[in-house]
Formats: structure tokens, sequence, C-alpha cells
């Protein structure tokens, strides 16, 4: 260790020990708080003031990486690569105060729907529906409380299989005393952070049998211990469609909107006095709900049938889509072509909404085909069979 980067910390030693492990050392004595890889260390509960840097940095994050500019598929990569990597960093250290856990998931909300860090918009999407995994209908984005916990649930597993670690026996020592820790419950005299990681034990420990992490046999890891915390949710059968490795992710990302029923709708926005009226914006002839819009408007329609020219065939019914073999290229082009129809209808109501303009079905058509065609060219890399080769062909998707 290099003595004059190393501080050394003293608590309840006599004044003259001090000195003799200074002199021999040659360390110089280092006072707490202090800040080590970026984050406060010291020897107290962590208060909602310490954490204000990491409140500060996610915001600052916000700010400096172009957030207006994103779509909402955009925002929720930033959130899980960037947002909750910071947040993940600290949680793996501490035990987060529940205020600032909260703030936390305020500015990952905020930040989805309004591209702030600050409240500007309702929510389109309840936040525990956001935080489900994909397969059950959510974003993927983590809970922060549970996190925390499944982060301090690997200190809870280091004390079931590694008692020889130094400060597992301190604690044996000091906390436990011959007692089982499985059955042990903390008295009232033992710190604070002892009770939390006791705490989080107990929400655990029916995850635990003789002593060993049942949910995976790898043993216990903070995802797999997430996954158990956040339990089981019934899968939702469009998650494939949505979730579609060929949709472009804006697209997918209006596709889940439309399966939570999140878009704002006339229908929606008549009802609580936003709106004047809640005819469609596109024919003005029925009432703008999410069926009529994606279904039955005769804007809609007419670009279905252009679409179902150049295919050469109807497009699928997205309940056909659901039960045909998902591992079919052909299935994969299907599914970006019906993802990025109900993108293309959302984008052209919300352009005449603000423009006052309907344009022309053949031209949207049009628009929309190149899109495709551009997407599924990218991702096709094996071709297949020679009639998958050949429907590609007609339709545009290779030369």
């Amino acid at each position: 260790m290099n003595n004059s980067k190393s501080e050394i910390f003293f608590n309840g030693m006599q004044e003259e020990l001090q000195q003799d492990i200074l002199v021999v050392s040659g360390f110089q004595e280092g006072t707490m708080p202090f800040k080590y890889l970026g984050v406060p260390i010291q020897p107290g509960k962590m208060s909602k003031k310490d954490c204000q840097c990491l409140i500060e940095k996610m915001v600052t994050k916000i700010r400096s990486l172009g957030a207006k500019k994103l779509s909402y598929a955009g925002r929720v990569v930033l959130i899980n690569s960037v947002l909750n990597t910071l947040y993940n960093y600290w949680a793996a250290m501490f035990i987060i105060p529940k205020s600032v856990i909260k703030r936390v998931e305020a500015i990952c909300r905020n930040f989805l729907w309004s591209s702030s860090s600050e409240y500007h918009r309702v929510p389109l999407v309840g936040w525990d529906r956001v935080t489900l995994p994909k397969g059950e209908g959510g974003l993927g984005i983590k809970k922060a409380e549970l996190w925390n916990v499944a982060s301090v649930g690997k200190l809870v597993n280091w004390l079931y299989i590694k008692p020889n670690r130094l400060w597992i026996k301190w604690v044996a020592n000091v906390y436990l005393k011959g007692a089982e820790y499985h059955d042990y419950t903390p008295g009232n005299d033992t710190p604070w952070t002892w009770k939390s990681i006791c705490k989080v034990k107990e929400k655990i420990k029916n995850g635990f049998h003789d002593n060993l992490w049942v949910s995976s046999t790898k043993g216990y890891s903070i995802s797999n211990g997430y996954e158990w915390l956040m339990g089981q949710h019934p899968k939702t059968a469009w998650s494939t469609l949505v979730w579609n490795n060929w949709n472009i992710p804006k697209h997918s990302m209006v596709a889940w909107m439309i399966m939570q029923d999140g878009l704002n709708l006339k229908t929606k926005l008549h009802a609580i006095g936003l709106c004047p009226d809640d005819e469609c914006i596109l024919c003005g002839e029925q009432p703008e709900t999410s069926n009529h819009l994606f279904s039955e408007c005769r804007f809609t329609c007419k670009v279905k049938d252009r679409i179902a020219e150049w295919i050469g065939k109807p497009m699928p019914d997205p309940n056909a889509l659901l039960s045909a073999n998902k591992n079919r290229m052909q299935w994969k082009a299907s599914v970006c072509v019906q993802v990025a129809f109900w993108y293309t209808i959302w984008f052209q109501r919300n352009s005449t909404r603000h423009q006052l303009c309907v344009q022309r079905t053949d031209i949207v058509a049009q628009q929309l085909k190149q899109l495709i065609q551009r997407r599924v060219r990218s991702k096709m890399g094996n071709l297949g069979s020679n009639g998958a080769i050949d429907w590609q062909a007609s339709i545009g998707f290779i030369c």
C-alpha cells in the first residue's frame, strides 16, 4: 500500500496505541466522512443528505445526454443503461433510505414520460406495470426498492455460506454468539445497519433451504434474488409480437402502449374534459377508440389495402400471428410489418392533429413500404428456404 495515498481510521482505541500504530505503519489518520470511488463512507446510517450527490448525478445525466430528443424507446434504454446503473452502484454498497428510493423512481418515471427529471405529464401507464419484465407485459425497468433489497441479500447469502470471511466471523462473535442465523432476531441495542440486514434476511429467508439458495442452481445472485422478490406474474401472449427483434424499437413502444391502453386517444381525453369532442382525427366518422383507429378507420383501411397489394396477401390478423410458428423468418417479417403499420397510423394521427392536414394514403403506404424494406433487409442474414427467398423478392425485401 502507498503510504502517501492511504489513511487509517481508529475507533475506541487509546491515544497512545493509536500513535504507535501511526508510527509503525506510516499512514496518516483519516477522518469520517470521506469519499471513496465517488461514494460517501461513514460509520453511521446513510441519510437523505448523504445521497444527494446520487440524485444530482442522475439529473445531470438527463440534462447532458440530449434527452429531450429521444423517443420513448430511447428513454427506456437510457434509464436501464445509465440511470439504473448509477443507482445500482450505490445499492450494492448501502441500504438506501426510502425517501431517496422514491426520488430515484420518480426521476426515472418522469424522464420516461416527459423527458425531464421533474413531473410535467401524467404517466400513460402505471409504474407497477412498467417495472414488470417484458414477457409479463412491462418494460423491464427495475424497481429500485426491491433491487436494493436483493443487493443487500448478497450479504445475507454470505452469512449462510461463507463463515470464514473475517467480517462474518466478527458478526458471529459480536451479534450471533452461537445462535442460528436463520432464526436469529437482533436485539434493540444493536446498530441500525445490522438490524436492516436482518430485516432483509426475513424478506428472503424462505428462498433458502439448508442454507442454500433454492431459486437457482448457481446459487444466489442479485438478479435472481430480484426475480424471486418480484414473484411470478402471468405471461402475456402479445409480448412476442411487441418485442420481436425485427421490430424498430420505437415501433415496439407504440405497440406496447396500444396493448396497455396507454395512448392518449380522443375518447380518453374527451372523457376528462381535455378535448371538445371524441371524433376520429383521420376520418371524423366514429369515436376515436383504439379498435377504430387501428382497424376500422377509413384512412387506416385504405393504407392497409395498399400494404396488402404490396405483400401479395391480406395483412395478417394479430391474433393469427400469436398462434403462428414464431421461428420462421416470414413470421418475423410479418410482425415487423404489423407493428410498423400501427406506428405509422399513430404517427399520421398525431401529424394530422398538429398540422390540420391528412396525408394521402398512397404516400403513407409508400413511406411505410420503404421503412419496412430497409429494416427487414438489415435483419435477414440467412435467407432460408427457396420459398422464403421468392416471397421476400416479390415484395422487395431482397434485390
